[in-house]
């Protein structure tokens, strides 16, 4: 196994963009289920399933803000914004 250390700085670069896409795409699915979610009867189960649904979302976006400050901004591509 590589370390990071071992890896071309735009290797990294876009390693981290890969990931990033990856978190913008869990988050939208999560809320596309959370919408479907608020469109059903007002429940304690509907509402316990919004609750776990924002904390996911919420994890994502956290690790999306750490992996966004290894980010090179001298480094030119597109990056999803939130």
């Amino acid at each position: 196994m590589q370390t990071q250390a071992q890896m071309a700085t735009g290797d990294f670069q876009k390693l981290l963009r890969i990931a990033l896409n990856d978190l913008t795409i869990q988050r939208t699915l999560l809320e596309n289920e959370m919408a479907q979610e608020a469109d059903d009867l007002r429940t304690l189960e509907r509402d316990d399933n919004v609750a776990k649904l924002d904390r996911r979302i919420m994890l994502i976006q956290r690790d999306y803000d750490h992996y966004k400050t290894f980010l090179d901004p001298d480094y030119h591509d597109t990056l999803p914004q939130y």
